[in-house]
């Protein structure tokens, strides 16, 4: 598995660290100014201009095509940050389908069930895409644990901090195993684009498993983080919200990609079926393949 994962594990500590710094610089004056400027004139001009400070920092060229096999190291490390900071620029879309208007097309702040922004124009874009998705869904989660730990760690009730009450920490638990299985499949899902690339024959099933064992993680970790937080989640002045609409909406464009949740359960067992067994799909899905002709 080490030797799997390897690919993920190398990325560049330099990119990582100015895409953290730039995104959560970006994230933090675009939140400064929604708060006072609720034109919406106003904020789609502010969107342009994060945009185009992700251009002048090269973000935006971190991925020459979807099937740019090396580049995708940097790539997901850009993705995760801005998912993480909760910036108000779409870098899955950027990246994968360079549609840099559809990158910044949505509203941060409004729920989109139906996103027809960076729709994939081709296969490999498509395949791109919802592996972009997978890793914003798991910064975002990670996010949003983050909060809810630092939380619970400050709040007190009845004289203690939350995170002493053992209902609490069995919550927060649960939530940081579905996170860990998630990062573990989107990680292996991102090894094998490293190694294969879009036209790899273990990919679009490790992206089925993943829209499902991300679409549950999703429904644990947003159940546990405003649990513990209350009622203080929900508003706008606080960041839980802001990770908690782009994990519904990134969920649904996921699954969209994937054709659908019940469609990627399908396939999925089609595969198990035809291999006689569970396990042996998913040792299939493990080992490195071969790309298609």
């Amino acid at each position: 598995m080490t030797g799997t994962l390897q690919p993920v594990l190398s990325a560049d500590p330099m990119v990582r660290d100015a895409a953290g710094r730039a995104f959560t610089d970006l994230a933090a004056d675009w939140f400064r100014h929604e708060a006072t400027s609720p034109d919406d004139g106003a904020r789609t001009q502010k969107r342009r201009s994060v945009l185009d400070a992700v251009a002048e920092l090269g973000f935006a060229d971190a991925l020459a095509s979807p099937d740019a096999r090396e580049a995708w190291v940097d790539a997901a490390t850009i993705i995760r940050a801005q998912a993480r900071s909760a910036a108000p620029i779409d870098m899955a879309v950027l990246l994968a389908t360079g549609d840099r208007p559809a990158s910044i097309a949505g509203d941060p702040s409004v729920y989109e069930c139906a996103i027809d922004a960076g729709a994939p124009a081709d296969a490999q874009a498509a395949i791109a895409l919802a592996l972009g998705r997978c890793l914003q869904i798991c910064a975002a989660m990670e996010a949003a644990l983050d909060l809810s730990l630092q939380y619970v760690r400050d709040r007190k009730q009845f004289g203690r901090p939350l995170a002493s009450f053992q209902a609490i920490q069995h919550s927060l638990a649960i939530a940081a195993e579905e996170l860990a299985a998630s990062t573990a499949l989107s990680d292996l899902a991102l090894a094998c684009m490293v190694r294969e690339g879009c036209a790899s024959v273990r990919l679009p099933g490790l992206l089925d498993a993943a829209a499902l064992v991300l679409g549950h993680a999703i429904d644990v970790v947003y159940d546990a983080s405003h649990q513990v937080h209350g009622a203080i989640g929900f508003t706008r002045e606080y960041p839980l919200h802001r990770h908690s609409l782009n994990l519904l909406r990134w969920r649904d464009h996921l699954h969209r990609l994937r054709s659908g949740e019940l469609r990627s359960a399908e396939r999925l067992g089609d595969a198990a079926l035809q291999a006689q067994g569970v396990w042996s799909t998913v040792t299939a899905l493990m080992k490195p393949g071969d790309r298609h002709d």
